[in-house]
């Protein structure tokens, strides 16, 4: 039995209290597109949400915590989780960003995010964990990609982060292009697309035919 449970099946110490989390978040996300990511304080979110400091910093201990959960609410959904079968994968993955663009709340702070990344893209660690925390199945598909592609006919020699880029970055750009999140049939033809690119191509008859024929040349002569 887990150590937060009693013999009798309660849980230990105070519950959580789910409505201050709520309270929290949604002001989080509200000054975000508000006022956008600065202006976006612990005070500010402790101000407007009405929930006692000591609780929000007791779940939240930073404001780049605050503001990943936020973005992770807004976004409406966890990670899929990754089966280790590379086509379905990469294909739930698709569509798993499609829902997200789809996501209006996750649209409206999608410019902050944004630009939030690219200034810390200047300072690369920071940027790339704040990234991966935002998108944790991108670095997580890369790896699975990385260790399994040669064993599932999928090209190895192929950069496992530059997967994850392409059904991603496809996607954002239909959205930035038409101002419309992309649709069922995009993220579908876009991953037949990159998986017909990333099948490894079979061995080539070519060569074992020009030798076949050389050597019935040579039994001519």
């Amino acid at each position: 039995m887990s150590d937060d449970l009693q013999a009798n099946g309660q849980s230990r110490g105070r519950p959580r209290d789910t409505d201050a989390d709520s309270r929290v978040l949604r002001a989080c996300v509200e000054l975000l597109t508000e006022l956008g990511a600065e202006a976006t304080t612990m005070s500010a979110v402790i101000e407007r949400s009405g929930v006692a400091r000591a609780t929000v910093y007791r779940r939240w201990p930073n404001r780049e915590a605050l503001l990943i959960a936020a973005l992770r609410e807004v976004k409406g959904r966890g990670p899929v989780p990754l089966t280790g079968d590379l086509e379905t994968d990469i294909a739930r993955s698709a569509e798993q960003a499609r829902h997200i663009l789809a996501e209006e709340r996750f649209r409206s702070i999608l410019p902050l995010l944004a630009r939030d990344l690219v200034e810390r893209g200047g300072r690369r660690r920071e940027g790339s964990a704040t990234f991966h925390r935002v998108a944790p199945n991108h670095r997580r598909l890369a790896d699975v990609y990385e260790e399994l592609a040669a064993g599932a006919g999928l090209r190895g020699d192929i950069d496992g982060e530059l997967v994850s880029d392409i059904i991603i970055g496809a996607q954002l750009a239909r959205l930035l292009s038409t101002g419309r999140p992309p649709s069922k049939r995009m993220t579908d033809q876009l991953v037949e697309v990159v998986l017909a690119g990333l099948r490894a191509p079979a061995p080539s008859a070519a060569p074992a035919a020009a030798a076949s024929a050389g050597d019935a040349s040579d039994a001519a002569d």
